[in-house]
């Protein structure tokens, strides 16, 4: 007999607005990082539900929160942190390998956005998921 799965499936979702009515929905230590980030377009990753509040992280910050106006979005199969390949797509992208950096819903399209870093430069170009291929993380130099 199969067991069933213990760990919560992550949400994924951002914070448009901030909610009028202050401070009070986001844990107390976390609110002054809480406003260097928030509102915006960031998708943060949420496992588990509001209880009342939930963990919500973006790479590796943490933020403790209430759900207030957390706006739910689909999981297109990558995280900030993850490790991917640029598909040059018949020469429409420079072909790059790098960590996605940011992660944020794109309005407009309906969909999620990513940014990279190369090495130690972020990537000013945008990309979507269907321009991006999970790949394991490159070995420095020298560890062979």
């Amino acid at each position: 007999m199969d067991l069933p799965d213990l760990k919560p499936t992550p949400k994924y979702g951002y914070y448009p607005r901030w909610p009028e009515d202050g401070d009070a929905w986001v844990h107390p230590e976390d609110a002054a990082l809480a406003r260097e980030l928030l509102p915006g377009l960031r998708v943060f990753r949420r496992e588990g539900e509001f209880t009342p509040l939930a963990v919500l992280r973006y790479g590796d910050v943490r933020l403790r929160v209430k759900p207030a106006l957390w706006q739910e979005v689909a999981w297109e199969g990558f995280d900030v942190g993850d490790w991917v390949e640029v598909l040059s797509r018949g020469m429409q992208h420079t072909p790059r390998t790098g960590v996605i950096c940011e992660m944020e819903f794109d309005v407009r399209q309906g969909s999620l956005r990513y940014q990279i870093r190369e090495v130690d430069q972020q990537i000013p170009t945008w990309y979507a998921a269907g321009e991006l291929r999970r790949v394991d993380p490159t070995p420095p130099l020298g560890d062979e």
